[in-house]
């Protein structure tokens, strides 16, 4: 019986486990400006294809976090092959980003708020001197 079993098993593809469970997803959102992350779970979060054989779909919607009154979402569709890598993909309301595009678009981020913040205390204290 572990022969069969063994036989199967090496057809159809070790399931991913550990590190190689989730698919890190990295993508910067045009409405908001703002780089969102997320994960795909590719043991629950995929579906067989029907257009081609033996492969995958996935359909992920991010959120962006809801700063300065801004809510957006981008929606990545992945289409994997049978060992589960991607083989296309298509992004909307965005564009997808790699981990150290990722980076720099959160660095980035921090510096535009940390300008911004400046800017702000910098005009209460005009505005305070004013006031006396």
């Amino acid at each position: 019986m572990s022969f069969l079993s063994k036989f199967f098993d090496s057809l159809r593809g070790k399931p991913p486990t550990g590190s190689n469970r989730y698919l890190p997803l990295y993508v910067l959102s045009t409405r908001c400006r703002e780089p969102i992350a997320g994960q795909l779970d590719l043991m629950n979060e995929v579906s067989l294809d029907e257009e081609s054989k033996g492969g995958y779909y996935a359909r992920k919607v991010l959120h962006t976090s809801g700063k300065h009154r801004c809510f957006g979402e981008v929606e990545v569709e992945l289409w994997l092959d049978a060992k589960k890598q991607v083989v296309r993909n298509e992004v909307k309301g965005g564009r997808g980003l790699t981990a150290d595009e990722y980076a720099t678009e959160v660095a980035a981020a921090a510096a535009r708020a940390a300008e911004e913040e400046a800017a702000r205390l910098a005009q209460e204290a005009e505005q305070a001197k004013e006031q006396e």
